[in-house]
């Protein structure tokens, strides 16, 4: 089962690439590679909706840390589309990984003085080898949580003087839709920060 739902995000991947690569002769190609660090807390992702931010909700003792690659491919300067994918690994109460790997969108045409602001949202698939946290009493029977939705909401920061390298936090989301995939609601969130190198 874990293999054949790695082999599926793999493939999600594959697809992906093949499905932009007519547009890379005419559009200009930009890549980022980025690391972090977060750690889930057990309410929902609207949550973070709230007068205190990540700072108002329930944190779990479960952490994670991961990386990803992206590339995009279409768009202006200031919103441009690709790809992206990457992988972490879940730690605390026991040991979980993930791979994840989906679309992605990106808004960079905010500036105050010297900072520069970024959006992005990234969807897709995320396949996991096991639960952990408030994910495990999620799962109510005969509902299979290997395999979800995944949304990464996000906000970056970078300097004038640095322009590639970005300061970012952002959500890690899985859910299967209301009951689209597996028979799960929502599925686990955390808040992480992290740095990415753009080239």
């Amino acid at each position: 089962m874990r293999k054949s739902v790695l082999v599926l995000v793999g493939t999600l991947v594959i697809g992906i690439s093949l499905s932009l690569a007519p547009a890379i002769a005419q559009e200009a190609v930009d890549e980022a590679a980025f690391v972090f660090a977060g750690r889930f807390y057990s309410e929902h992702l609207e949550d973070q909706l709230n007068p205190l931010g990540p700072f108002g909700v329930d944190y779990e003792d479960n952490f994670l840390i991961g990386g990803g690659y992206q590339r995009f491919y279409l768009g202006p300067d200031w919103l441009r589309f690709g790809w992206e994918a990457g992988a972490t690994v879940g730690f605390g109460e026991d040991v979980r990984g993930e791979a994840w790997a989906g679309l992605v969108g990106r808004f960079d045409a905010i500036s105050i003085g010297q900072v520069h602001i970024s959006a992005s949202l990234t969807a897709g698939m995320s396949a996991i080898t096991n639960t952990i946290g408030i994910e495990t009493e999620r799962v109510a029977p005969g509902a299979n949580p290997h395999l979800l939705f995944y949304v990464a909401p996000e906000i970056g920061l970078s300097l004038d003087s640095q322009p590639n390298l970005e300061a970012f936090m952002r959500v890690q989301h899985r859910s299967g839709g209301w009951g689209l995939i597996g028979s799960m609601g929502d599925g686990h969130n955390a808040t992480s920060v992290g740095m990415r190198w753009r080239f």
